[in-house]
Parts: C-alpha cells; sequence; structure tokens
C-alpha cells in the first residue's frame, strides 16, 4: 500500500515537470531604454530594480493596469506600447525554461510624460516661465549644474 502511494507520487512528479514547481513571481522597478548592446524587440522591455538588477521582460501579452496613484483622467485602455522609459511598474511574471521572465500583469505606478501630449511642457505654468521645463526635462543634473553656475 505504502509502496504504491509513493510511486504514484514520484510518478506525478515527473509527469509534471518543472511546471509543477513554475509560481509566478512579482518585482518592482524603473523602464529603462534598451541597452546599447541588445537590438530592441517589439513587446519587451528592461526593468531595472532598486538593486540595479536588469531584467529583460516580455510584455506583449500582459494585462496592463494602472496604479491607485494614477488619476482617472491620465489612465487609458493601453497595451505594451504605452510602456516607456522612466515609469515606475510593478510586473508579476513567471519565468519559462530558458529563464526569461514573460509578464502576466504589468501596473503603472508612475507615469512619465515622454512624447506625450499631456505633457509638463504644455501646461500653462510653464508657459509662462519656460526655465522650469528645462528643469523637469533634467535626467542627469548636468542642466541644473549649467543653470546655477551661470552656463546658461
Amino acid at each position: 500500500m505504502k509502496v504504491a502511494w509513493v510511486l504514484s507520487l514520484a510518478l506525478g512528479l515527473l509527469s509534471g515537470g518543472s511546471s509543477a514547481f513554475a509560481v509566478d513571481g512579482t518585482f518592482r522597478g524603473k523602464v529603462v531604454d534598451t541597452p546599447a548592446s541588445e537590438t530592441a524587440v517589439s513587446g519587451w522591455i528592461y526593468v531595472q530594480g532598486r538593486n540595479h538588477m536588469l531584467r529583460r521582460v516580455e510584455v506583449a501579452h500582459a494585462a496592463i493596469v494602472f496604479g491607485e496613484d494614477i488619476p482617472v483622467s491620465q489612465q487609458r485602455k493601453c497595451n505594451s506600447e504605452c510602456l516607456r522609459a522612466g515609469q515606475e511598474v510593478r510586473i508579476t511574471a513567471h519565468q519559462d525554461t530558458s529563464g526569461e521572465w514573460r509578464a502576466k500583469q504589468v501596473e503603472i505606478l508612475k507615469i512619465t510624460y515622454s512624447n506625450s501630449r499631456n505633457t509638463p511642457e504644455n501646461s500653462r505654468f510653464t508657459k509662462l516661465y519656460p526655465f522650469l521645463s528645462i528643469l523637469e526635462d533634467n535626467q542627469s543634473g548636468r542642466i541644473w549644474h549649467r543653470i546655477s553656475y551661470g552656463a546658461i
């Protein structure tokens, strides 16, 4: 009786293979541009975590949703083309047999305004104070450094 049970358990584990142990993972990070050493592929993004670990994630078949902190006025139905460098995201995914991450859901936690009609540059405030749009576009600190030391 015990031998039959042990054999059936072993057979079940062997027939299930690695899919029996496949578990979804959740990680968070910032979408970054494709590294220079790689070619950009549609439906794939790179996410850099807080520990600077870079993950390549397939998002072509993922559900794209917006986080609670995103105003309803900025939410819209979108696909993987909505994901842009600079956005903070939370991804629920699984790893396939080759180790690639395949996203099931991508939650956009923070929106960036690059290439959008609703940019801060188009707001009334920044039209009155155009130098502020330069500060908002600053990614590396160089522009602020030049402004504060009189180079611009």
